[in-house]
């Protein structure tokens, strides 16, 4: 499998030079130099790589990671845990009543705030207020000049982190002035960072997968992720005009379908429908995905047990087939899109009441009826006639809607 420079990181140090986090930076990936024209596109690649590209965990070593915003990210923050990234304002961005809107918000959504590169102007304070972590380029600015900015910088309550330290002296000064966090190739230089690129349909899959994971996801979000594909655009709103769902009126926007579908209905079909635009996968990989999720969902509906839900069912049997569609290993595209703990062990061990469904699932489709546990699933009140019913009318369940995913 062949690799490419994803992004380069640099680690931030503390007073005690542990890591406490990293920066994520962009570089392209045929040189890996770090030049780029267009700050938006830069920044999404650096996410998009980070966090669907390659192992996040080896990545950032659980550690947060830092990430420059431009003004438009500042208003559509990427569908990532707030608790893994620090928001780095840059420095040329206007800081306008608008701007502070954004971050406010962004703060309040739980992201940690940085100001990046940052020089003192008047009228700063709401800016400041909202501050977690102010970084000052000791580089570019005189031992004086530093001095007087942070007499500017007091009585708020932020960390300040010292970047551009080129020496050990430069780093004992800046530990004497008060900072509290360090960068510099003193201490480590950016280290390139190589893996597998994902192609542009992969991404969208991966990126509306974990938009869709999210347990408090409100529909605007949805829409704007959905919105970034015009294939999946006209696939949606092909499905909710077609005969299945009985509409008396032509639906015409993706909100409209949104409202008109509900939240569980929309995350079973967008998966589906998102999994379908990737290339070159063969028709009978999307006849297995539907039959499987939907022969889970069955067997859900059936049971006695309060605790299995159907669309989790369902998701569940569409999560387990992503290996095939993007050819990773399936544990790392679960962490990718942050399945619930519950859910992984369900897919990846075959834990649990869903894990048990899931395995009767796969036992259906290799033919493999001596593997299934009978005696547990018939303390979920489901039986071997009922199981069978299930499955032939997933098979034409996916008959039927297959015509939807092409």
């Amino acid at each position: 499998m062949t690799t490419s420079v994803l992004l380069a990181r640099q680690a931030i140090y503390d007073s005690r030079l542990r890591v406490h986090a990293y920066e994520l930076l962009f570089r392209a990936q045929d040189t890996g130099a770090s030049g780029f024209s267009d700050g938006d596109q830069a920044t999404s690649t650096v996410l998009l790589n980070a966090f669907t590209g390659l192992p996040i965990e080896e990545l950032l070593e659980g550690k947060p990671a830092f990430v420059n915003f431009t003004r438009r990210l500042l208003d559509n923050p990427p569908p990532i845990d707030p608790s893994r990234l620090v928001v780095e304002v840059l420095e040329n961005i206007v800081i306008d009543p608008p701007t502070i809107a954004a971050i406010r918000e962004l703060k309040a959504q739980g992201y940690t705030i940085a100001l990046d590169d940052y020089v003192y102007y008047e009228g700063h304070e709401e800016l400041l207020e909202l501050a977690d972590l102010i970084k000052i380029d000791v580089l570019a600015l005189s031992l004086d000049e530093v001095r007087a900015l942070l007499r500017r910088l007091e009585g708020y309550n932020h960390v300040l982190l010292a970047e551009k330290i080129e020496t050990q002296e430069m780093f004992e000064t800046c530990k004497q002035l008060g900072f509290k966090l360090f960068q510099g190739y003193f201490l480590a230089r950016p280290q390139i960072v190589k893996g597998r690129a994902l192609r542009s349909d992969q991404r969208t899959v991966l990126q509306l997968l974990s938009t869709l994971r999210k347990t408090d996801v409100e529909f605007h979000e949805i829409e704007h992720v959905i919105q970034a594909d015009s294939v999946l655009v006209l696939k949606i709103l092909r499905l909710v005009n077609s005969a299945m769902f009985h509409q008396q009126r032509e639906i015409t926007t993706i909100r409209q379908a949104l409202s008109m579908l509900g939240l569980n209905k929309i995350r079973s079909w967008t998966q589906l429908l998102a999994l379908s635009n990737l290339e070159n996968k063969p028709a009978a990989l999307f006849t297995t995905t539907m039959v499987r999720a939907r022969f889970g969902q069955l067997l859900a509906e059936l049971s006695n047990n309060s605790e299995l839900v159907g669309e989790t069912q369902f998701t569940i049997g569409l999560l387990s087939t992503l290996d095939a569609y993007l050819g990773m290993e399936l544990a790392e595209v679960l962490d990718s899109i942050s399945v619930p703990e519950a859910m992984r062990g369900a897919i990846l061990q075959r834990e649990g009441n869903d894990g048990l469904l899931l395995a009767v699932a796969l036992a259906y489709e290799h033919a493999d009826w001596d593997s299934i546990n009978w005696v547990e699933l018939e303390k979920l009140g489901i039986d071997a006639e009922h199981t069978q019913q299930a499955y032939l009318s997933s098979l034409q369940w996916a008959d039927e809607n297959l015509q939807f995913l092409r």
